[in-house]
């Protein structure tokens, strides 16, 4: 059996904290919830409290500046603190037990300050608008809500489940994207290999055997002619590529070709108008159920797209509902709303039940944003397939036809 340090709290809001032999944290949680308690932090006993006291209490290492608050800790974070609010802790307090309790001492460092604003008079969402690298928007928009109609820790649990289906997205799309990547991979890493080592060989053999090359043997000699010789030139080029994109980026007409690009890019496009309608109408679902009136509902939701695009075409539907045109109206005039979405807003429109009606059609789009994801290797391989073919059958007739060539001659 292992001994587990504890943290939790009771239906009062008093922490109590201890330790407890196990052999699995699940049965450290079920003892302590048989106790009335809420376990706010379970870990194994490692004999290393005092370091790790004196490690919470120092700065952020440069690993950890760079690393950031990654989406696990915001997920944390969370959970934890809606599980508090819940148990009735002021927000204030519960800020100060979690900057005691995270590992992440950049995060650390932001409850500390956050908790300060608080204390000096400042709201929760203004003191962690302070932080937009680590609080998006839509964070701060959702914990605004929560303060105004007094539900805060649903705020939160909100939030964690949004996190916690964007890292299971995330999740999907990496292990979908595996096979194609490795194919993608091995298939530059042979061509690098051929045209550094392989080709020149075949060149020089053909330059002495003095015969006429045919066009796809010359176009391959060139191309690794040319790599061989200017790949310093050409690493720089890609290097300074990058640095320029990502310079455009500041620039909102190139965010908008790109974010133009990516939806009609096969089937990732698709993808990424499902994974922004379900976000969107999961949003608008929560918003609306809250009390916030429909042309703010439409402000905030917006906020949890990320496309330029569609973003766009969300203010221009917010400003036409202020007009007094319904939502369902002001969508037909754009090509970018699935048919489903506006069509469940018409009903949730007619019937008054819009809150249900957009919880139900970003249930739907979670379905098929995970039915695509599965479905994603299937999709590509065909491209991958062809683009592998072309590229076996250009090199094998620039290498073999100058070889038949030139046994003709041998015979001749």
């Amino acid at each position: 059996m292992a001994e587990f340090r504890y943290e939790a709290i009771d239906h009062k809001g008093k922490i109590t904290t201890g330790r407890f032999c196990a052999e699995l944290i699940s049965e450290v949680e079920s003892w302590l919830t048989a106790k009335g308690l809420s376990p706010l932090n379970i870990e194994a006993s490692t004999g290393t409290d005092d370091v790790d006291t004196d490690r919470n209490q120092s700065g952020p290492t440069i690993m950890e500046r760079v690393r950031g608050v990654t989406l696990d800790d915001r997920i944390l974070l969370c959970r934890q603190v809606a599980t508090m609010l819940k148990a009735g802790v002021t927000i204030l307090r519960t800020l100060r037990i979690m900057a005691e309790q995270v590992s992440n001492t950049v995060l650390r460092q932001i409850l500390t300050e956050t908790s300060a604003a608080i204390e000096s008079g400042s709201g929760l969402s203004d003191a962690l608008a302070s932080y937009p690298a680590v609080f998006n928007q839509l964070f701060i928009n959702v914990i605004q809500v929560g303060e105004e109609s007094g539900s805060l820790d649903r705020s939160f649990d909100y939030l964690a489940t949004l996190f916690e289906n964007e890292k299971d997205i995330k999740e999907r799309i990496k292990a979908a994207t595996r096979y194609p990547k490795i194919v993608i991979s091995a298939i530059f890493i042979a061509i690098f290999i051929l045209m550094s080592f392989v080709v020149p060989k075949f060149a020089t053999l053909f330059a002495n055997a003095r015969v006429e090359l045919p066009l796809p043997t010359r176009v391959l000699i060139s191309v690794s002619g040319f790599f061989s010789a200017y790949y310093p030139a050409i690493l720089i080029f890609l290097a300074g590529t990058y640095g320029l994109y990502r310079f455009a980026l500041n620039y909102e007409s190139f965010v908008l070709v790109r974010d133009r690009l990516l939806l009609i890019t096969p089937v990732f496009g698709d993808l990424s108008v499902k994974i922004y309608m379900s976000r969107f109408c999961r949003v608008f679902s929560v918003l609306t159920l809250s009390g916030i009136n429909i042309i703010r509902t439409l402000q905030l939701s917006a906020t949890a797209i990320e496309n330029l695009i569609i973003l766009n075409a969300l203010h221009q539907v917010r400003a036409d509902v202020e007009e007094g045109l319904d939502i369902q109206a002001a969508m037909n005039k754009f090509d970018l709303f699935p048919p489903m979405v506006v069509q469940m807003v018409a009903v949730g429109e007619e019937s008054g039940q819009l809150d249900s009606m957009m919880a139900k059609v970003a249930d739907y789009f979670d379905a098929e944003t995970n039915y695509t994801i599965k479905n994603i290797s299937t999709l590509i391989e065909p491209f991958l397939l062809l683009f592998l073919g072309i590229m076996v059958a250009f090199i094998a007739l620039s290498i073999f036809l100058p070889m038949w060539n030139i046994m003709n001659v041998m015979r001749g």
